[in-house]
């Protein structure tokens, strides 16, 4: 059952329930609870105690309430609730103090917009009413500074909506109304912000509002039949065909329907860009087997940002192209530089699989050998490439100084099937990918955005979401270190939820050493061992986890990785979170 239609949790039987309250705030709590949030990461100010008494006061009367979870960084919380969000597919929430701790959730911002995290952001407000006027009202000369022109100003770029509760509205109305966009696809995040004053309202009885699964949650899209059989027999007909995806894997039934496709059409799937989440199983012989996008002719583009970088590996004039996305022109960019014969506005799962119902009808004698052949051709090419990247671990394993290839390999020897696997990596990276070889949806997930320092954070979140999975943050060490690492290590120790670490340490920026010489090929900079490019030596990772009541081990020897790795992982299980860094060579 839908925990959102709990009958425990539903009082009345009418569109408008009834629930117990004394403030507004016990209505903004309920709505979050029973609009499908249950952890509020939360970072105090002087207007927030609302929110403690609230949810102190639901627990005590049996009143639906998140749970309230106390951060000490107000990034650190908003990368809590992506991490939570992105493993339940239900949303999460934080809350922090007025302007200044909107200011302080930073890139995390970033992260929720670009990553589509189903989130509810909150904040505080400054009081304006005049001391003694009302509850709440102004009581410190503090709160003068507190009161920007437009708070959700801050936001309002990267949000679906932002909203200041006012003294006529609904509260538990509006935490419901924001829940239903943030749910609804394409899912983003909400703004919501709330005076002290209007939080401690008085309600004259029980208050009355819709859950947000009442109002309704937009439900996926069909394609037209036409468009299905159109795609169908473009794969049937097809020379090198190639299905090209980033984050279809949000949907477990859009990778089943998948590889179902892929296996009856003999279809290779490629991630390319920056795949978000496991979108097809990594050790299958249709993973990554395929054509390059410059060389197919058939390309079935499904939930992709950018599928090619136009221009340099453009697919030819003359191929077909369809693709598929809730939003196929991608609304929330300005520019947008690609082609397409078919634009298809429905849910992936839903277009696949009528793909697959077109294409069974439609096979004769010769399709079927061509593909048969093309399926070989595949599953050798895979086997290629296996051999290739084990052979590249094995060279690894015989040098004397440790690397981002053997650390990776040495993961993924650890890593459980259903080990949740953050990878925040970007000069080892696609390492962390190419070993890890995840094969279950949810197991896998990047953040889907530019922004660094989201994965610390996320994996406690992840953590709080799956307490009996272990959680696994792979990171660089300059990712790791925006991450604010000692305030997500710091929550998951005082609130159980371990997790483990393994940060690449290379004193180094690949965008200011990589980027620079791509930028400027030998430059001045360049001789300089690209000053701004490191910061040699860097922070002792490990220190900082024990000081935070966490367990560290910095690993110098290639022979130690691998025992580092599953002591780290036994101090998670011993309820400990646990940082294994890896001290590399310098990318200069």
């Amino acid at each position: 059952m839908n925990k959102m239609a709990d009958p425990q949790l539903q009082v009345g039987d009418n569109f408008w329930n009834e629930y117990g309250a004394d403030e507004w705030s016990d209505a903004i709590v309920a709505s979050m609870k029973l609009g499908g949030i249950d952890h509020l990461y939360f970072v105090s100010g002087s207007e927030m105690a609302f929110y403690q008494e609230a949810i102190a006061k639901a627990e005590k009367r049996g009143w639906p309430a998140p749970k309230l979870v106390t951060m000490m960084h107000e990034s650190v919380a908003l990368h809590a609730a992506l991490g939570t969000a992105m493993v339940t597919g239900q949303p999460s929430a934080a809350s922090v103090h007025v302007d200044v701790g909107t200011l302080h959730y930073g890139a995390a911002i970033h992260a929720a917009w670009r990553g589509n995290y189903p989130v509810l952001i909150t904040a505080g407000t400054g009081p304006r009413a005049f001391p003694g006027s009302m509850r709440g009202a102004r009581d410190g000369s503090i709160q003068w500074l507190q009161e920007p022109r437009d708070q959700g100003e801050i936001v309002r770029q990267y949000t679906k909506a932002d909203h200041r509760l006012e003294h006529q509205d609904n509260p538990g109305l509006m935490v419901s109304r924001l829940l239903q966009m943030a749910a609804s696809e394409p899912k983003g995040p909400v703004f919501l912000t709330i005076p002290r004053e209007t939080a401690m309202l008085s309600y004259p009885g029980t208050t009355r509002f819709p859950t947000r699964d009442q109002l309704g949650v937009a439900q996926g899209t069909y394609p037209d039949p036409e468009h299905a059989k159109t795609i169908a027999r473009w794969l049937i007909k097809a020379r090198n065909p190639l299905v090209m995806t980033e984050r279809i894997g949000k949907d477990p039934l859009a990778v089943r329907e998948l590889v179902r496709l892929a296996e009856l059409l003999a279809l290779p799937v490629a991630e390319p860009g920056n795949p978000q989440v496991l979108n097809f199983p990594k050790t299958h012989p249709l993973s990554g087997s395929g054509p390059s996008s410059a060389e197919a002719d058939v390309c079935f583009v499904l939930e992709c940002i950018s599928p090619w970088m136009p221009g340099q590996d453009t697919p030819p004039v003359d191929a077909k192209i369809a693709w598929v996305s809730i939003d196929p022109v991608q609304s929330r960019f300005k520019t947008m530089e690609f082609r397409a014969d078919l634009w298809i506005p429905a849910t992936a799962a839903n277009v696949i699989r009528a793909v697959y119902e077109a294409a069974t009808g439609m096979l004769d004698k010769s399709d079927l050998s061509r593909i048969e052949e093309r399926r070989q051709r595949l599953e050798t090419r895979k086997k290629q490439l296996e051999a290739a990247i084990d052979a590249e671990a094995a060279a690894a394993a015989k040098k004397s100084i440790s690397s981002g290839c053997l650390v990776a390999y040495e993961l993924g020897k650890v890593l459980k099937p259903d080990a949740i696997l953050l990878n925040d990596g970007l000069s080892n990276g696609q390492f962390v990918e190419n070993y890890a070889r995840r094969t279950l949806p949810g197991t896998s997930f990047k953040s889907g955005s530019s922004a660094g320092g989201w994965g610390v954070g996320a994996a406690f979140g992840a953590k709080m979401a799956a307490p009996d999975q272990d959680v696994v943050l792979a990171s660089g060490d300059g990712f790791f270190e925006f991450g604010t690492p000692s305030a997500a290590i710091w929550a998951g120790a005082h609130h159980k939820a371990p997790f483990l670490s393994v940060v690449f340490v290379n004193g180094s920026y690949s965008t200011g050493i990589h980027g620079l010489r791509k930028s400027y090929p030998g430059g001045f900079a360049s001789d300089t061992k690209c000053v701004g490019g490191t910061f040699d030596p860097p922070p002792d990772f490990a220190r900082m986890a024990e000081s935070a009541g966490g367990f560290g081990e910095l690993v110098q020897s290639p022979t130690e990785i691998g025992p580092a790795l599953k002591r780290g992982l036994e101090q998670t299980h011993k309820g400990v979170p646990a940082v294994v860094a890896v001290r590399l060579p310098s990318l200069v």
